[in-house]
């Protein structure tokens, strides 16, 4: 089926599945749960390791994303990492709130 070309399906540690697209990485996964815990995450398992917050994920890979309450914004390079554009919009709002988007935005745009 070509419906399913280029997705993969990861789940949560409830065993909720979750629809991404091929490439995706624990940052979009956060951001589809809620926008509280993608602009707090701080650290992720995979199957039940620990694993950067920028490593692809894999179909059948269980995901659960470390919240860090402390964190005050979502990182700038997370932008150029992500491939949901549901990550993308949400970490670009949270960093226009922090007022550190206007900053980020001048230094790319030289």
């Amino acid at each position: 089926m070509d419906f399913f070309k280029n997705r993969i399906f990861v789940f949560t540690p409830k065993a909720d599945v979750i629809d991404l697209p091929e490439g995706s990485i624990p940052i979009d996964f956060a951001y589809h749960i809620h926008t509280y815990i993608g602009d707090h995450a701080g650290g992720t398992k995979i199957n039940g390791k620990m694993a950067t917050l920028l490593a692809e994920l894999k179909s059948g890979d269980m995901v659960e994303i470390l919240v860090d309450k402390k964190r005050a914004k979502p990182s700038e390079e997370w932008l150029n990492k992500v491939q949901t554009n549901l990550a993308r919009d949400k970490i670009k709002q949270s960093l226009k709130k922090s007022g550190s988007f206007g900053k980020f935005f001048q230094i790319f745009n030289r």
